[in-house]
């Protein structure tokens, strides 16, 4: 059976045909700029007909989506019909760049009244599973139940596939492996979990809290947003824009792309190093705190575009971990993945696993849409 996975970015939707049976992707390719000029589609709705129209001779049994923001409401693949459209519209705020382009195109498809079954998977379903006390904000509980304010998580269709991945690597049958996933990339985030079940993970109500990230703050004092309101005039929307696009490596040290950051650093650039050193200590304080939660650890794994190809991130993340048991093999850890989708850089003194796992969203979506549908 064929499956069509939609990944819906504020500008892109990048797309993938999967063969449930092999796993083999039959196309893949991204609707790029959208609503940019010289883009590729004036809108989403555009972009979705672009896409539909590349695969009018390819017999699809569904087409699944990404969708970042399921709220409390959406823990599971979720089969669309009217009513699931009316209430995804109104988690539109929890995630206003990225929901209303993936739920436009969602709609556009419903109206074209194909006969073919569209399947919602969110990527906070995987923190479903998260206890009160680690989902909870120690806020008024009005703002909770009545707002909705409350720890979310995102990455989560990543981190389930990479930890299930990881479980796999080590040993199916045993129970209660303990996993911390990196997933490190423009966002990034961490996520704790036993036998594939989320404990913790550090993105919040929004993908703005937690690790330090190409543009975003990751954590931060609340009050700061709130002092410099106050002291500079900054609106809402000013305030928004500086956490969420110009901060992070970008706020210090001016650029985004962590391999330049990292080329910076090795010149002698003293602000490309305060970034790494800012970046790196934030992952070692969740590292450490999520080895605490869990009670010790089996397997640390790395994902996504930095986790999976900076080298020298690695040995900096790893290296001060020893005393936990986790040491990596500097051979394997200079070209871990290659033509494979797993590699071990586990060194042979230490007591913990460490992984590189190759992140495949649109894979972990087709499985899910095609258990939710066919299984």
């Amino acid at each position: 059976m064929n499956i069509l996975v939609f990944n819906v970015g504020s500008t892109t939707l990048k797309y993938a045909c999967i063969d449930s049976a092999s796993g083999n992707r039959l196309t893949e390719g991204l609707v790029d700029r959208i609503g940019q000029v010289g883009g590729d589609a004036a809108d989403h709705l555009n972009a979705a007909r672009i896409a539909l129209d590349r695969h009018k001779d390819i017999d699809l049994a569904a087409i699944g989506h990404r969708v970042v923001q399921g709220g409390a409401r959406f823990a599971t693949p979720t089969l669309v019909d009217d009513n699931v459209l009316v209430e995804l519209a109104t988690l539109d705020t929890l995630a206003p760049l990225h929901n209303p382009p993936a739920r436009s195109v969602i709609e556009a498809i419903a109206a074209r009244n194909l006969s073919v079954p569209q399947v919602l998977v969110f990527d906070t379903a995987y923190f479903s599973s998260l206890p009160p006390k680690a989902y909870r904000y120690a806020i008024a509980t009005w703002a909770y139940s009545e707002h909705g304010v409350r720890r979310y998580g995102a990455h989560g269709t990543s981190h389930r596939y990479v930890t299930e991945q990881a479980i796999n690597t080590l040993d199916a049958a045993t129970t209660g492996q303990r996993v911390i996933s990196l997933h490190l990339g423009g966002g990034a985030s961490v996520t704790a979990s036993i036998d594939g079940v989320a404990i913790d993970t550090s993105m919040g109500m929004t993908p703005l809290e937690g690790l330090v990230m190409a543009s975003r703050t990751g954590d931060i004092d609340a009050s700061v947003p709130l002092y410099l309101m106050r002291q500079t005039g900054m609106t809402v929307d000013q305030t928004d824009a500086l956490l969420n696009k110009q901060s992070g490596l970008l706020g210090l040290c001016g650029d985004v792309d962590m391999r330049t950051v990292l080329t910076r650093r090795s010149q002698g650039d003293a602000d490309a190093a305060l970034a790494i050193e800012v970046y790196v200590h934030r992952i070692l304080k969740y590292i450490g705190a999520y080895f605490a939660i869990l009670g010790g650890l089996d397997a640390l794994v790395f994902t996504a575009g930095v986790g999976e190809n900076a080298a020298e991130l690695r040995t900096l993340i790893t290296t001060p971990l020893a005393h936990l048991g986790i040491v990596i093999d500097p051979n394997a850890n200079e070209s871990p993945l290659g033509e494979r989708t797993i590699a071990d850089l586990t060194h042979p003194s230490a007591t913990v696993r460490t992984l590189v796992v190759a992140t495949d969203e649109e894979q972990a979506i087709a499985k899910q849409v095609y258990d939710q549908l066919f299984s």
